[in-house]
């Protein structure tokens, strides 16, 4: 299929910015030295970018009184006149605070030496710094870039920028804080917002809980229909387009759905409800009252570690399905997730989607803090409305988790690739292509039909019969942190008519490395217990192996490298006893293989 789409990067990437005063990109240099010269990275840009540049002279953006393209970047104006604020050369805002590639600030700052062309971004104008002004070397873009994924804060020093901070010594970094979603007017659409969850310092933790809304007395009549017969006779849903999801850039990924049964939130089957983040965090509360905890605070049930919320405890038994996320329940249905620190989906014209006017959102979160400082993990979704007179087709989602762990048990000092298939309904045509797999996942590639359905496998077992194709994938990615995501618009939407399977079936495989071909991504047993889930529990309903049994355990250097060693060092004959099988589970040091995607069907007339 020659297919015209539009290719944009998700997610959290590792930047590695090369530290010319620090020495590396770490936490600094250890030989003394002093702090960095700036209080946050944002102080940096303004000096080093800003006024350094050229930006701020009186004919560019120098000057309170008619400055070039309306924007002031001299100091104690710029951040207030950058985050969130429409550009006037292009279809984004100045600043998109988790998505560079929505910054006019960054795809001008990077058009300057052909990085990135602005036509394709329909941004017009020139690049930046104008005119004979030098471009930003690369160090610096890649810290505009990482300022801007982290939220692009104010007062913060952003892990990733040691290079441009001017860095002498080490770097106390602080964890990346978002600042909130300014939600829709209120006859335009909705916000979800999730209260602040606590994520110590170096943890990791992978955790699920509840929150009540009831939006009926906002929802206009004309975006409301009837809901369908599995969440309630005579409900009513409400239908909307365009959703935003913000959240703090310690995410590994989110995954928000809606537990779409009638159920009564102070009936027993729920809770205890209380208070998440705020000044009254902890607190008891009502969760039918919109207003019980006030400013940035959410009422929920108790936060507990629990991978795709598994098992959770404090809702009704089929709000904690795994079906749901692979589509055989109606229980829970998901309604965004990212990959990212911002995800933004907006369908084609007259695609919709559903949900109650009232019920719970099951908040699924997996995060990071590399960081020495406690911190707190938020998230925000914004929905847009659709009315009936704009309602065409309903958007449906790809999740397949049907081979999450379908990488089996891959032994140390080797590799393997796995494949599966999926097949899209007849008339469907697709809108987005994407992938998830943690840092052992090396690449991810999706062919476009046709393909044969493959079928043997399950979801912890290896399918060796389905193997990868000849010839050049539609989807390709090489980065398990930053995925790319493919969206398909207007008349490159690819289509899937055929009355056979194999017409609409795509067969997608990720090659998963456990120190075969790169020694750096051998999973170690000393390093396999840096999470919450590890530290808790050991392994949560069979989702993180938290390393690995003595008996599991292979030599890591010297002679005797890859041999049994049961725990013992003096069996390896100068090396250590440390390496451990690769399995699939929750955790970044273990695996996942999941496609993802969007689309509709759009039957003939």
């Amino acid at each position: 299929m020659d297919l015209d789409v539009t290719f944009r990067c998700g997610a959290l990437f590792a930047f590695a910015v090369l530290a010319s005063a620090c020495g590396s990109s770490g936490s600094g240099s250890s030989d003394g030295g002093g702090p960095c010269e700036y209080d946050s990275t944002f102080d940096a840009i303004q000096a080093q970018i800003f006024d350094a540049k050229g930006c701020t002279n009186a004919a560019c953006h120098g000057k309170a009184d008619d400055p070039a393209g309306g924007l002031d970047l001299r100091e104690g104006f710029a951040l207030e006149n950058l985050i969130r604020v429409d550009g006037q050369a292009g279809p984004f805002r100045l600043v998109f605070p988790g998505d560079q590639e929505r910054s006019l600030l960054y795809l001008k700052l990077a058009a300057k030496e052909g990085r990135t062309d602005l036509t394709e971004w329909g941004v017009s104008g020139d690049p930046m710094p104008f005119g004979d002004m030098d471009p930003l070397s690369q160090d610096e873009l890649d810290a505009v870039r990482a300022w801007i994924r982290s939220g692009a804060p104010g007062t913060t020093l952003v892990k990733g920028t040691e290079g441009l901070l001017g860095c002498s010594g080490p770097v106390d970094f602080d964890p990346n804080k978002m600042e909130p979603l300014d939600p829709p007017a209120a006859d335009e659409g909705l916000q979800f917002y999730s209260g602040a969850y606590v994520l110590p310092a170096e943890s990791e933790d992978e955790v699920c809980y509840a929150t009540y809304y009831d939006f009926s007395a906002q929802i206009p009549a004309a975006a409301q229909l009837d809901c369908p017969e599995a969440w309630g006779q005579g409900r009513k849903c409400f239908s909307f387009g365009r959703n935003e999801l913000a959240q703090d850039g310690q995410s590994h990924h989110s995954i928000i759905s809606i537990y779409g049964a009638p159920s009564d939130p102070n009936g027993g089957e729920w809770g205890p409800w209380g208070c998440l983040g705020g000044a009254s965090h902890g607190t008891a509360c009502d969760p039918t009252d919109a207003a019980a905890c006030g400013t940035r605070s959410q009422c929920s049930t108790p936060v507990v570690t629990a991978a795709a919320c598994s098992g959770y405890p404090h809702a009704p038994a089929d709000f904690s399905s795994l079906a749901s996320l692979s589509g055989t329940s109606s229980s829970r249905v998901q309604l965004t997730g990212a990959q990212e620190s911002v995800f933004v989906d907006e369908p084609v014209e007259g695609v919709y989607s559903v949900l109650p006017v009232d019920g719970f959102i099951a908040w699924n979160s997996h995060a990071f803090n590399l960081t020495t400082k406690d911190t707190t993990i938020e998230q925000w979704v914004n929905l847009d409305f659709i009315r009936d007179v704009d309602r065409r087709w309903e958007r449906e989602q790809i999740f397949d988790v049907s081979r999450v762990f379908a990488m089996g048990t891959i032994p140390p000092f080797e590799s393997r690739e796995v494949c599966m298939t999926f097949t899209l309904p007849r008339y469907a045509r697709l809108m987005t292509l994407s992938s998830h797999m943690h840092w052992h996942g090396k690449v991810f590639r999706i062919w476009a039909p046709p393909n044969q359905p493959c079928s043997g496998g399950s979801v912890s077992s290896v399918d060796t019969s389905c193997t990868a194709p000849e010839g050049a994938p539609m989807y390709e990615n090489r980065l398990y942190d930053d995925p790319l995501y493919l969206y398909f618009e207007g008349d490159a939407l690819p289509t899937f008519d055929g009355a056979e399977d194999a017409e609409r079936t795509f067969k997608a495989c990720a090659l998963f490395d456990n120190g075969g071909d790169d020694i750096s991504t051998l999973k170690l047993n000393s390093t396999s217990g840096y999470s919450q889930v590890c530290d808790s529990a050991g392994a949560v309903a069979g989702f993180a192996t938290c390393g690995c049994t003595p008996d599991e355990l292979a030599c890591v250097g010297a002679s005797h490298q890859g041999a049994a060693c049961g725990g013992d060092d003096s069996v390896c004959g100068g090396g250590v006893c440390d390496a451990c099988p690769l399995q699939g589970g929750m955790t970044t040091n273990d695996e996942m293989f999941i496609p993802l995607g969007s689309y509709f069907v759009q039957p003939p007339l």
